[in-house]
């Protein structure tokens, strides 16, 4: 009986989880283009206050929220993902680095971030190669050669 008890309560406790989950989505979706996008900057410029006033953990949570409602902006992608390298969270930072040149693949200002974030997770060769598609799209950036020879150097 004991058993037959807790299999109910296990059964609703994730019926409710999964029900809860089913009418975030409801609403996000259920939503216009127009208002989600909204919804998206307001949660975008609120991670942004946070940002500047170095709440980076807020800054983080609003970032994730806007893009619930709208996941490939590539400012809100990258915004977050230079909150993460100033949390120290570079494995975050480069995940969210590695969707930005997915999505815009001539970034090489994320290029640059994502060296940046798999220098700060140990992968030295990620780096290097992240630095120089960087350079291949802007060669003039004296800083990412300088960066790039400083930091292999110290491998």
């Amino acid at each position: 009986m004991k058993t037959l008890i807790k299999g109910i309560l296990v059964f609703a406790i994730v019926s409710l989880a999964f029900i809860g989950f089913a009418n975030a989505d409801e609403k996000i979706a259920g939503l216009s283009n127009e208002a989600a996008e909204k919804k998206a900057i307001a949660h975008q410029t609120k991670g942004n206050a946070y940002d500047d006033d170095g709440k980076l953990n807020d800054a983080i949570i609003e970032y994730k929220e806007s893009l619930k409602y709208s996941p490939d902006n590539v400012d809100t992608l990258f915004n977050l993902g230079t909150a993460y390298l100033k949390a120290n969270k570079p494995q975050e930072a480069a995940s969210t680095f590695e969707k930005v040149v997915k999505i815009d693949p001539n970034d090489f200002e994320a290029y640059n971030l994502l060296g940046i974030a798999y220098r700060g997770c140990g992968k030295y060769d990620d780096a290097k190669k992240s630095w120089e598609k960087s350079l291949a799209i802007n060669p003039n950036q004296a800083k990412v050669k300088q960066m790039m020879n400083d930091k292999m150097s110290q491998k």
